[in-house]
């Protein structure tokens, strides 16, 4: 999951070789009012299959990387939309030419519009909240130590704190609305319970870092955790 910054389509396509399925928006030239490569119906295969209109193409041609769909200049030139469409006119025919990424990236602004798109990207909108307070609450962007171990370690506690803040609230929430909330106070002690868990069991690889840090540096706080 990634910002408009980092969803280019050469990240795409380099993250693609690698196994890895970039979420993220495109960044997009559209002016105002005016119709885009998203806007024409695409088939499965990258090919365009009808103008905005709903106007079949009278032919195609590919060379290399660069593609041509012509269309009827009759329907063209009586279109409403002709001035602000990239179809340009030609002495027969009217003509859209394009490449292969800006078809690639006229198939990403179209399936940003859907439902799916919006339900997968929303997790990375809902984590800059608990990022922004691992930040404010911890420091962990001005660590006082070096090297990848670690800052490993460092920012491991760290989080950890950050879930320690939360269940707390979880907690004290729970415990205040006993008499006022007591219909919702099972599900509550199942977020409670949940949390615990995930808690215990992080804390218990925790552990095993103080232990084996121990063992190596001989560190009598670290050795009694």
């Amino acid at each position: 999951m990634a910002d408009t910054l980092y969803g280019s389509d050469e990240n795409c396509q380099k993250a693609a070789k690698l196994g890895v399925e970039v979420v993220s928006p495109a960044k997009s030239t559209k002016e105002k009012d005016s119709i885009t490569l998203s806007d024409f119906e695409v088939s499965q295969k990258g090919d365009v299959v009808s103008c905005p209109q709903g106007h079949a193409p009278v032919r195609t041609k590919k060379k290399k990387t660069r593609h041509t769909v012509t269309f009827d200049s009759q329907h063209c030139s009586t279109c409403p939309f002709q001035e602000t469409c990239p179809v340009e006119q030609g002495k027969k025919h009217h003509y859209l030419r394009y490449t292969d990424k800006e078809m690639r990236l006229a198939i990403r602004r179209a399936y940003e519009q859907t439902d799916e798109f919006k339900d997968r990207f929303r997790w990375r909108s809902g984590v800059e909240g608990t990022m922004s307070e691992y930040d404010r609450r911890t420091g962990v962007k001005h660590l006082r130590v070096r090297g990848f171990k670690a800052v490993r370690f460092c920012a491991t506690l760290k989080a950890i704190g950050v879930n320690i803040f939360r269940a707390t609230a979880v907690r004290k929430a729970v415990n205040n609305g006993k008499t006022a909330h007591a219909g919702v106070l099972p599900a509550l002690m199942r977020v409670i319970y949940i949390v615990k868990e995930r808690f215990l069991k992080a804390w218990g690889q925790v552990r095993k870092l103080f232990t084996l840090f121990g063992r190596r540096y001989g560190h009598p706080l670290i050795m009694a955790s």
